[in-house]
């Protein structure tokens, strides 16, 4: 008889354990796949939060894709030739940059400064007119010059695209004279007759734009020798 009871209690002790295991097995099949779920859902929420972050601290900007040079004229349809746009930083970018190539495609425009390939491009950089340049819309003409005494001025550093006057000494009255204003210069060469394209070498002579109205006067400065030019 007490052999008896001791088998049911037995047989219980089985049951409760068999309920058991089956319980933590439920728990294994459902609550670890939900767990592992959530950590996943987690990790993908905090790398999308990094990636808008991200995008939101990026901004456009338009940049060179050339080196210019100062006072270039570009045309609306060459914009695309030496400008794109590119992603940066939006904290290192000021208000005055342009976010946009459609802003540059408005008319055309003069570079204000040299500008180097890469370099982020602000309003300032650009002029949409410059009167000393507009007259050569209108077509021009190549000459070139050759300056005097050039060492004891500081004109030897003077290359593409600046704006010149020249000069030169009246022989009649022996006196400096004005032939030739706001003269855009396409080209500087040295001694030897080699092309300056950075601040090395010293310019003695040079390729400019001439209107037809300023050629007969710049012929006389050329004819009198002498000549000085200033940069404006």
């Amino acid at each position: 008889m007490f052999e008896k009871k001791a088998s049911i209690k037995e047989t219980d002790k089985r049951e409760k354990t068999k309920l058991q295991k089956k319980g933590m097995d439920v728990i294994r099949i459902v609550l670890v796949p939900l767990l592992i779920t959530a950590a996943l859902v987690a990790a993908l929420y905090l790398v999308m939060d990094k990636i808008t972050e991200r995008d939101t601290l990026l901004k456009n900007v338009v940049v060179a894709s050339k080196n210019l040079r100062v006072n270039a004229y570009i045309t609306p349809d060459e914009v695309d030739e030496y400008f794109k746009v590119i992603s940066v930083d939006g904290a290192a970018v000021s208000k005055d940059a342009y976010t946009s190539m459609d802003d540059l495609k408005e008319k055309g425009f003069y570079t204000n400064i040299p500008i180097g390939n890469g370099q982020i491009i602000y309003s300032g950089n650009l002029k949409p007119t410059d009167a000393r340049l507009d007259k050569y819309q209108s077509g021009y003409e190549m000459t070139s010059i050759a300056v005097s005494n050039f060492d004891k001025g500081v004109n030897g550093k003077v290359r593409e695209g600046a704006i010149i006057d020249v000069y030169a000494v009246d022989p009649a009255t022996d006196e400096l004279v004005k032939y030739a204003e706001d003269v855009y210069v396409a080209a500087a060469f040295d001694s030897s007759g080699n092309e300056l394209t950075t601040d090395e070498g010293v310019a003695q002579s040079f390729t400019i734009y001439v209107k037809e109205a300023e050629i007969e006067e710049l012929n006389k400065a050329i004819n009198y020798g002498e000549i000085h030019i200033y940069q404006k």
